[in-house]
């Protein structure tokens, strides 16, 4: 069984124009095909920032365990009716809902990550606008935005659980 709990890690550089750019990395088709930032589950034992800073480091290439942060923000990944079987299989039969806690890093900005094949297809350095625009879900494009603001030096707001 997979632990019950997600990291999310949104990676930040300066662009070429100065301004601040988010990597986002597009899953591969066999797991949905949408744009996120980077994610997993902590193994059995391992801490959520231990698991963000590997995670980071076996879906990009990028060493962040100087600049990785967590930005105060968290929220919740709730079982659907129409995924049941999927996700009783990977978390057991008992869990409704896994609490995802949101990280953001800052890179250099002369590099591109080393993708995981498996897991990702492509990648983008976007501005945070073109970012929205990408991800799936809601509850993504509010933690982004907490990142951003983190990243920015201000209170990342909002910070919290989302709605069910």
């Amino acid at each position: 069984m997979r632990v019950p709990r997600q990291v999310l890690v949104y990676l930040f550089r300066h662009g070429d124009d100065g301004g601040r750019e988010v990597l986002l990395l597009r899953r591969t088709p066999e797991h949905g095909g949408f744009w996120q930032g980077v994610s997993g589950a902590p193994d059995w034992g391992e801490s959520d920032h231990d698991a963000a800073a590997r995670e980071v480091l076996e879906e990009t290439g990028f060493s962040v365990a100087g600049s990785l942060r967590p930005i105060g923000f968290r929220f919740e990944l709730r079982r659907q009716d129409g995924n049941r079987d999927e996700w009783a299989a990977l978390y057991g039969p008992d869990i409704d809902a896994v609490p995802e806690e949101v990280y953001a890093a800052e890179v250099a900005s002369d590099g591109d990550p080393v993708l995981a094949p498996r897991e990702h297809d492509a990648f983008a350095w976007c501005t945070v606008e073109q970012a929205i625009e990408l991800l799936k879900w809601e509850d993504n494009r509010r933690a982004l935005v907490a990142a951003e603001r983190f990243v920015a030096g201000l209170s990342p707001g909002g910070a919290g659980r989302s709605p069910s």
